[in-house]
C-alpha cells in the first residue's frame, strides 16, 4: 500500500471535480479524501495499491469534461490515520 497526496491546479473549483475524483476512487477502492484548498487547487490524499494509484492519477488528469488541468503533482507521504472510505471533506 502506498500512501499519496495529491494536488490538482487549473480550472478543477467549480465544476465537479471533488466529486469525480470521488466517483473514480470508489471504482478503483482507493480509501483517502479530496478538498478544496484556499489557493484554487484540489488536493487528494489516496491510499492503494501502486499500480491502482497509477491508474488513478491517469484519471485524475483526466477531469470531468468542466475541468481543465494544468498540473498534478504527488508525493508519497506518511499517514497518521486511517480511511475506510473515500470522502470529500468541506
Amino acid at each position: 500500500m502506498k500512501n499519496l497526496e495529491i494536488v490538482v491546479s487549473g480550472r478543477v473549483q467549480g465544476v465537479n471535480y471533488r466529486a469525480f475524483v470521488l466517483h473514480r476512487a470508489n471504482e478503483l477502492n482507493i480509501k483517502g479524501y479530496t478538498k478544496n484548498m484556499m489557493n484554487g487547487k484540489v488536493k487528494v490524499i489516496a491510499i492503494g495499491k501502486n499500480n491502482i494509484l497509477n491508474i488513478f492519477i491517469n484519471m485524475l488528469k483526466e477531469g470531468p469534461s468542466m475541468a481543465r488541468i494544468e498540473n498534478i503533482q504527488t508525493s508519497e507521504i506518511i499517514i497518521g490515520e486511517e480511511f475506510s472510505d473515500f470522502s470529500i471533506k468541506y
